[in-house]
C-alpha cells in the first residue's frame, strides 16, 4: 500500500524519467553521443587540457563562469568526459523540466501517458539529430526554451512572493544558457520577453502593483544575472593579451560569418593600401591565418569594414529586404521539397500557431469575439517578434540549422507553454475532449515525421563515422611514440570534416599538432601550447625546425605555401615524407640552399 502510495505520489517524476531514459538509450545504442563540429571538440580540448596540457578556464566561445566551472572537473579528474556530460545534462535536464511541468496539467495517468508519448516522439522527431550531434548553441536555446516554458506556465493566480520564488529555476536557466552562448541567448531574449507580455497580458487586471512586483522581479533577476555574468567574463579576459585576442576574435568572426572576402583582383587597390599581398590574402581564404603574424586585429578590422561596405553597394539595403523576404516565405511555409525549407520545424510551428488559436477560441470565459482578440494580438506580436528575427538572420546570411532550428525551438516552447494553459482552462471546463485530442494530433504528426527524422539521423551519424576513420588513423600516426615529440601543423580544410564521439577513447592528454587557423589561432591559448613545444612563430618553425611538419589531405594544392614563402624571401623545398592511409601527406619544408 505504501509502495502504490509512493508510486501516486511520484508519479509525474518517474513517468519523466522512464521517458528520458528511453530516448537516452535509444540514442546511445542505435548512433553513440558526438560533438557536432571540430569547433566542439577544439572546446572540449581547451576545457579538458588536451590543447595546451592544462585544463583551461578561459574557452573563448563560452563566458568564463561556466568554462572555468567545467574546467576545475577536468582537474579534480582528468580522463573523464566532463565536458560532453555536461552539455547531455543540459540537454535532457531541460527535457525533463518541460516534461515534469507538462505532466501537472494531466490528472489522469492515462492522459499522462499520452502526453509522454507524444512528447517523446515529438522530441526525437524534431531535435534527435542535436541529441546526438551536440552543439553548444543548440543547448544554450534548449536552456532558454525550457525557462520560458516554465515562466509561461506559472499558475498565474500565485501571489507575486511565490510566483518569483517558483521562477528562480527560470532565471537560474537564463543565465546558464548566457553562459554557454551569450550571442545566442541575446537573439532569442526578445521571444523570451514577448512570452512575458503575453503572459502579463494574460492577467485579469493588468496595471496592478501586485503584477508589476511579479513580473519587474524575474526580469530584474534575469538581467542582474547576464550582468553577473557578463562582468565577470570581462574581468576574466582583462589582460592586454586577452584583450587585443577578443578584438581579433571579433573582427576575424565579422569577416567569417557575415562578409565575404573580397577578391584580390578587384580590390587590389585596398589591399595594397592596408600592405596584403594576393599570397597573404589566400591565407584568410584558406583559413590558415596563423602563418603570418602581420594578420592582426587590426587588419581584420580594416577587411571586414571594407567588405561591408562593398558588400551593401553591391547588394542594395531594398534588394536585400526583398530576396530576404522571399527566402523567409519559403522558409516558414514551404514543403522540402523547395529551396530553403525548414522542414519539419516549420510545419510544427504552423500547427502550433493554428493549435493554439483554435484553442483559445474554444475556452468559454468570455464571448467569442473577444476571445479572438485576446489570441490574436497574442499571436501576432509573437510572429511579429519572430518575423523580425528572422529577417535579421537572413538579411546577415547567417542562419545554420544549429540557429535556424534554435529559433524553432525558442517559438515552439512558447506556444506549447500557451497550449498547455489553454487546455488546462479547457479540462477545468469540462471540454477534456479537445486536450485529448489535441496531444493525439501532435502524437500523429510526430510519428509521420519520425522516419524521415531517423533516416537523416542514420545518414549524419554515417557520414561522421565514416569521415572519422581517416582521421583516427592520422591522430595515431601523429600520437604514436616516435612521433609524440614532433609537432605538426595542419592544413584548416584539411581537417573540417572530423569531429569526436563524447564518450568513447577518451584521451585527455596533450596533442602534439593544430590547425593552421581557426577561432583560437593567436589566442594566449595557442601561443600557450605553441610554446608548450619550443615555438614563438609558425612561419619559421615549419622552415627552421627539423621536427615541425606540415600535414594536409592527400592531391592538395601546395602552391600557395611556395608563394607565400617567396613573397617573404625564402624559397622552400617540400619533401614528402609520408602518406597515411592514402588520406593525408606529411611534409618537411626546408629553406633552399642557394
Amino acid at each position: 500500500m505504501a509502495l502504490k502510495g509512493f508510486f501516486k505520489k511520484n508519479e509525474n517524476l518517474i513517468g519523466t524519467g522512464i521517458c528520458l531514459i528511453v530516448i537516452m538509450i535509444f540514442t546511445a545504442v542505435r548512433y553513440d553521443y558526438y560533438f557536432d563540429l571540430n569547433d566542439d571538440v577544439l572546446m572540449k580540448d581547451i576545457l579538458a587540457g588536451v590543447y595546451t596540457g592544462v585544463p583551461e578556464g578561459h574557452n573563448i566561445q563560452m563566458l568564463w563562469l561556466v568554462s572555468a566551472f567545467i574546467s576545475v572537473f577536468y582537474k579534480i579528474v582528468r580522463g573523464l568526459p566532463w565536458y560532453g556530460l555536461f552539455l547531455c545534462l543540459c540537454h535532457y535536464g531541460s527535457l525533463g523540466l518541460i516534461f515534469y511541468r507538462s505532466l501537472s496539467f494531466c490528472k489522469k495517468l492515462s492522459g499522462k501517458i499520452l502526453l509522454l508519448l507524444a512528447e517523446g516522439f515529438l522530441t526525437v522527431s524534431l531535435f534527435l539529430d542535436h541529441l546526438v550531434s551536440a552543439q553548444y548553441t543548440v543547448t544554450c536555446t534548449l536552456l532558454a526554451g525550457a525557462a520560458a516554458f516554465l515562466f509561461f506556465t506559472t499558475d498565474i493566480n500565485l501571489p507575486a512572493k511565490e510566483f518569483i520564488r517558483k521562477n528562480v529555476g527560470t532565471v537560474l536557466l537564463v543565465a546558464l544558457a548566457y553562459l554557454i552562448r551569450s550571442e545566442m541567448l541575446l537573439l532569442v531574449l526578445p521571444l523570451i520577453c514577448a512570452a512575458g507580455v503575453m503572459k502579463w497580458g494574460s492577467e485579469k487586471r493588468i496595471f496592478t502593483k501586485e503584477n508589476a512586483v511579479k513580473y519587474f522581479t524575474v526580469i530584474g533577476a534575469i538581467l542582474a544575472s547576464l550582468a553577473i555574468g557578463q562582468v565577470s567574463h570581462v574581468i576574466a579576459y582583462g589582460s592586454r593579451e586577452w584583450r587585443t585576442f577578443t578584438e581579433y576574435f571579433d573582427n576575424r568572426t565579422e569577416l567569417y560569418d557575415f562578409q565575404v572576402l573580397p577578391e584580390y583582383a578587384e580590390h587590389k587597390e585596398f589591399y595594397e593600401k592596408i600592405g596584403l599581398t594576393e599570397s597573404e590574402r589566400q591565407l584568410l581564404e584558406n583559413y590558415n591565418f596563423g602563418l603570418d603574424e602581420e594578420i592582426d586585429e587590426k587588419l581584420l578590422g580594416e577587411i571586414a569594414e571594407y567588405a561591408a561596405a562593398n558588400r551593401s553597394a553591391n547588394k542594395p539595403f531594398i534588394q536585400n529586404l526583398k530576396e530576404s523576404a522571399g527566402e523567409y516565405y519559403r522558409r516558414t511555409v514551404m514543403p522540402p521539397s523547395h529551396n530553403e525549407s525548414d522542414y519539419p520545424w516549420n510545419f510544427v510551428i504552423i500547427f502550433s500557431y493554428l493549435a493554439v488559436f483554435i484553442t483559445a477560441l474554444l475556452i468559454g470565459e468570455k464571448k467569442l469575439w473577444l476571445r479572438m482578440i485576446q489570441i490574436l494580438w497574442k499571436l501576432v506580436f509573437l510572429g511579429a517578434v519572430r518575423t523580425v528575427l528572422w529577417m535579421w538572420l537572413i538579411m546577415r546570411d547567417r542562419v545554420p540549422p544549429r540557429i535556424s532550428h534554435s529559433m524553432y525551438l525558442m517559438e515552439l516552447c512558447i506556444l506549447l507553454a500557451m497550449l498547455f494553459v489553454q487546455c488546462e482552462k479547457l479540462r477545468e471546463g469540462k471540454q477534456k475532449f479537445v486536450p485529448f485530442v489535441t496531444g493525439a494530433l501532435y502524437g500523429i504528426l510526430a510519428l509521420a515525421i519520425l522516419p524521415s527524422s531517423i533516416m537523416a539521423a542514420d545518414e549524419d551519424a554515417a557520414q561522421k563515422a565514416e569521415a572519422n576513420v581517416r582521421y583516427e588513423q592520422l591522430y595515431s600516426y601523429l600520437g604514436n611514440e616516435e612521433n609524440r615529440d614532433n609537432f605538426y601543423f595542419i592544413d584548416v580544410y584539411s581537417s573540417v570534416a572530423y569531429t569526436e564521439k563524447m564518450f568513447v577513447n577518451v584521451d585527455n592528454s596533450l596533442d602534439n599538432y593544430d590547425i593552421m587557423g581557426g577561432w583560437a589561432c593567436k589566442s594566449p591559448l595557442w601561443r600557450k601550447k605553441l610554446a608548450a613545444f619550443g615555438i614563438d612563430n609558425m612561419e619559421k618553425a615549419l622552415v627552421e625546425r627539423a621536427d615541425v611538419f606540415y600535414v594536409q589531405e592527400t592531391g592538395a594544392d601546395t602552391g600557395w605555401l611556395y608563394q607565400y614563402y617567396d613573397d617573404h624571401d625564402v624559397s622552400i623545398t617540400m619533401e614528402l615524407i609520408e602518406v597515411i592511409g592514402g588520406e593525408f601527406e606529411i611534409y618537411q619544408i626546408k629553406e633552399s640552399e642557394g
